[in-house]
């Protein structure tokens, strides 16, 4: 299968995790720990996401069956 919009996906949420983590530094030294806690687990979230878009493009053939026990202990 080809899909010509494959590559906007992965590289949308690997920059979303990047970019969620920026504001932290300015987070932490404010001490609001609701915020940071958000920001990490939203960036957690965003890698999980990017990383198993890329891991099963087009198939679901398990090719990393470890990664599925660590992203489903994630979610």
């Amino acid at each position: 299968m080809s899909d010509s919009t494959y590559p906007a996906y992965p590289v949308l949420a690997l920059t979303a995790a990047v970019l969620v983590i920026v504001p932290l530094p300015w987070h932490l030294q404010a001490w609001n720990a609701g915020t940071c806690l958000y920001m990490i687990w939203t960036s957690i979230a965003c890698l999980n996401l990017g990383i198993n878009s890329i891991i099963w493009r087009a198939t679901a053939i398990d090719y990393a069956p470890v990664w599925c026990d660590i992203c489903e202990s994630m979610v």
